[in-house]
C-alpha cells in the first residue's frame, strides 16, 4: 500500500470543498430542524402526561410530510452493512395509529444508539489517522473527519436531548449489534480506504434507519427531525463515495433492508455475518 495521500480517490482541494459545502448546508437547516426538535419533544411530553390523565376532545396529529426526495448517493459501505443484515425491516404496531410515547421514544433512543455510535468511530478514526499509523493523511481529510464526527455528536445531543426532557435515561451505550463488529475493523484499518468504507457502512445503515422510520412515524414532526437528519448522512456518504473513487448515483428510492428498527435495541444481538472486518465496499 502506499501513503495515506496516495489512497485517497479526490484531490484534497475537491474534499475541502465538499466539507465546507457540508457544514454549509447543515447550518443551513438547523434552525428548522431545532425547531422541529423543540415541536418534537413537546408533543411526546404531552402524549406521555396524557397516560396519566387522559385530555378529551383532542384530535390526535396524523399530518404526513410532503416532498423531500433524498438523492445521495448511499451506496456500497458492504461490511458494516452486512453486521446488521440479520435486521429486517417491518411493519411497526404504530402505523395507522395514534403515535405512543413508548414508541416515538423507542425510536429517539435509537437514533441516539446510532449517533453515539458514529461519534465514537469517528473519534477514533481520527486519533489513527492523525497518529502516523496511515502514513500522511491530508489535513483535509482529517478536517472532513471532524466536521462528520461534530455533526453526529450534534444529533446524538438532539436525540438524547428529547429523552431527559421525557425523564428518561441519556442513550450513552452504541448500538450493540453494530458496536461488536465497527471496533474489530477499526482494530484491523491499515489505510484510508479501510477507513473510508468503515465509515461508509455506518453512515449508510444510519440514513437507513432514518428514512425506514420517518415512514413508520405518525407524528409529523417526528419525521421531519428524521429526514432533516437522513440527508446529512447521505452527503457524509456520497463524499467517502468520492474519497473510495466510487461515484455516487443519485437513487430515487433509498433501500431499507439494512435499517435498524425500534426493536433491535432492546433484542438480543443475533452473531454478526461478518467475515472479514476488512471486507472492501461495494458499489
Amino acid at each position: 500500500m502506499g501513503t495515506a495521500t496516495n489512497d485517497m480517490q479526490i484531490s484534497e482541494h475537491e474534499l475541502a470543498a465538499m466539507t465546507r459545502d457540508l457544514d454549509e448546508l447543515h447550518h443551513a437547516s438547523l434552525a428548522s430542524f431545532r425547531d422541529a426538535l423543540s415541536r418534537y419533544s413537546e408533543a411526546i411530553h404531552t402524549m406521555m402526561a396524557r397516560t396519566v390523565e387522559p385530555a378529551h376532545g383532542e384530535a390526535t396529529r396524523r399530518s404526513f410530510l410532503r416532498g423531500g426526495l433524498i438523492t445521495a448517493g448511499a451506496v456500497g459501505g458492504g461490511a458494516v452493512l452486512a453486521a446488521c443484515g440479520s435486521s429486517t425491516t417491518t411493519t411497526s404496531s404504530i402505523t395507522g395509529a395514534s403515535p405512543t410515547p413508548s414508541a416515538d421514544l423507542d425510536f429517539v433512543r435509537l437514533g441516539a444508539s446510532l449517533e453515539v455510535l458514529a461519534v465514537a468511530a469517528y473519534g477514533t478514526a481520527l486519533t489513527v489517522a492523525t497518529s502516523g499509523a496511515l502514513g500522511t493523511v491530508p489535513p483535509a481529510l482529517a478536517a472532513f473527519v471532524t466536521t462528520a464526527k461534530e455533526q453526529h455528536g450534534e444529533h446524538e445531543a438532539a436525540w438524547n436531548g428529547i429523552l431527559t426532557k421525557n425523564r428518561q435515561p441519556e442513550q450513552t451505550a452504541p448500538d450493540p449489534a453494530l458496536s461488536a463488529p465497527v471496533q474489530a475493523q477499526l482494530k484491523a484499518v491499515t489505510g484510508i480506504p479501510a477507513l473510508a468504507t468503515l465509515a461508509l457502512g455506518l453512515e449508510n445503515v444510519a440514513l437507513q434507519t432514518y428514512v425506514n422510520g420517518a415512514g413508520l412515524l405518525q407524528s409529523a414532526d417526528a419525521r421531519l427531525v428524521a429526514l432533516t437528519i437522513a440527508p446529512v448522512e447521505a452527503q457524509h456518504a456520497a463524499i467517502l463515495n468520492y474519497i473510495l473513487g466510487q461515484y455516487p448515483v443519485p437513487d430515487s428510492q433509498i433501500p431499507k433492508d439494512k435499517a435498524r428498527v425500534q426493536g433491535d435495541l432492546t433484542a438480543t444481538p443475533e452473531p454478526s455475518p461478518m467475515t472479514s472486518p476488512t471486507a472492501s465496499a461495494s458499489a
